[in-house]
């Protein structure tokens, strides 16, 4: 009995109407859930949930609670206090007291205090521009964290945008290969076309396929990525609506060279912790000055006191008003020793904001030239990609015209497909050099939304 050997050609489209059906399926189910996403709205959802932006803001806001007149020890010190007593000391059956009576007693003493710092040599005023520094410089802290935020926010937001249509890309190219399939069939139903031309369409259509199966999955990881970063669940699905357009044009290198450095978030921090240094130089010194208080203090109370038929009532006022000076002579040297190492802080302090300087000098010129690079490139991808597609047009013509075969044909629609794919990764680059120019020059350090 001879076996019954399936069709190849029927199996494989088989398994691969299978394979689509399912993906189909899987993404036919997600749109009624899908919400419309903008890139805008991406950065918002970003900057809204996560954790360290939080984090930091509550950090600059306890330091902006911190930033007031009275932490910096200028505004008095003012206390009430007020004590009652009663005491009660039975001596009717003392043979030894004086007085062999019940003696009864009550009193309420109420007092107030003022203690006012007058003079410090002006270190009242140095530890206020302290606490401005340090609120300055948890402001700077969160716009760092804002703008690394916003920065990955916008480079995963452009990677789902350049994978979403590296797929576009493939579908085409797997309907152009349905479509020959189909008529390659035809011609060989009527004996024109030989199986080996039949079989080779099939196989484009079935690698066409699987590229666009695993370009699906890239897609989902693109995905999750960007969900991450917004705080969303993984399972979110999003119907992004902004267009993948190429950076505007930037010409001047010298002036976006000032611009950085003057508003690069990280030298702008680099500078507040020197002048925060030069501030403890200030306090150090005001040890040096006399310390000139006022203390002042009120006192009232009222008393009464009964002892068998006698009574009475008194009332004590007390006044007070004390004006210390007080002058450190000597201690060991610890002021000049806490002066010496303030300005140590500040010379590091100074180091310190120049090798920020520099170091964002020397990552801005390598992000410029991997922006000019990109830029370069993906200039010569785009007529890379019309010369590719303008090949396979004629390819097509001459491949039902009998000159070229199978094969010919096939590589040069690889050749499309590549130069469609090259023109989307320079993109992507172009752009993710873009946004770190941005925020390099400080642009994406935004206030977040409530």
């Amino acid at each position: 009995m001879r076996m019954i050997m399936p069709n190849p050609l029927i199996s494989l489209r088989s398994i691969l109407i299978l394979l689509l059906f399912v993906a189909f399926s899987s993404q036919e189910s997600r749109v009624f859930s899908q919400e419309t996403l903008r890139l805008e709205d991406a950065v918002k959802r970003s900057l809204q949930n996560n954790l360290g932006i939080r984090l930091a803001r509550q950090q600059a806001e306890i330091s902006a609670i911190g930033n007031a007149w009275g932490a910096a020890g200028v505004l008095p010190q003012i206390g009430l206090s007020a004590t009652g007593s009663n005491a009660v000391s039975d001596q009717s059956q003392n043979p030894t007291s004086f007085i062999q009576e019940k003696l009864e007693s009550e009193s309420i003493n109420v007092g107030g205090q003022l203690n006012w710092v007058l003079f410090d040599g002006f270190g009242m005023f140095a530890n206020k521009r302290a606490l401005e520094r340090l609120q300055e410089q948890a402001e700077g802290q969160a716009a760092l964290v804002i703008e690394q935020t916003a920065s990955a926010t916008m480079q995963a937001y452009n990677n789902v945008l350049v994978q979403l249509a590296l797929r576009d890309v493939l579908s085409a190219a797997m309907g152009v290969s349905r479509a020959r399939l189909d008529w390659m069939e035809v011609r060989q139903a009527t004996g024109t076309a030989s199986t080996f031309d039949r079989l080779q369409f099939a196989n484009a259509l079935l690698t066409d396929s699987l590229a666009w199966l695993q370009q699906n999955a890239s897609i989902e990881q693109a995905t999750t990525a960007l969900n991450r970063l917004m705080g969303e669940t993984v399972e979110s699905q999003w119907k992004f609506t902004s267009a993948l357009n190429a950076p505007n044009s930037r010409n001047d290198f010298g002036e976006l060279r000032s611009r950085v450095l003057s508003n690069a978030t990280v030298i702008q921090n680099a500078l507040i912790a020197r002048e925060l240094a030069g501030v403890g130089v200030q306090q150090a010194r005001a040890r040096l000055s006399p310390n000139v208080s006022l203390m002042a203090s009120q006192n009232e109370q009222s008393s009464r006191f009964e002892a068998g038929d006698l009574s009475g009532d008194g009332v004590t006022k007390n006044l007070s008003a004390n004006l210390v000076v007080n002058f450190n002579l000597f201690n060991g040297g610890a002021t000049r020793r806490a002066i010496q190492q303030a300005k140590m802080q500040v010379a590091m302090a100074e180091m310190q904001a120049e090798d920020q300087r520099r170091e964002v000098d020397r990552l801005l010129q390598d992000v410029w030239s991997r922006w000019s690079s990109a830029r370069e490139a993906y200039e010569i991808s785009i007529e890379l990609s019309s010369n590719s597609e303008l090949m396979l047009e004629v390819g097509e013509s001459r491949y039902r015209a009998g000159a070229i075969n199978s094969i010919d044909l096939r590589s040069i629609e690889q050749q499309f497909v590549q130069s469609a794919q090259f023109e989307m990764e320079t993109l992507q680059r172009w752009l993710a050099a873009d946004v770190e120019l941005n925020r390099l020059s400080g642009i994406l350090a935004i206030p977040p939304v409530d």
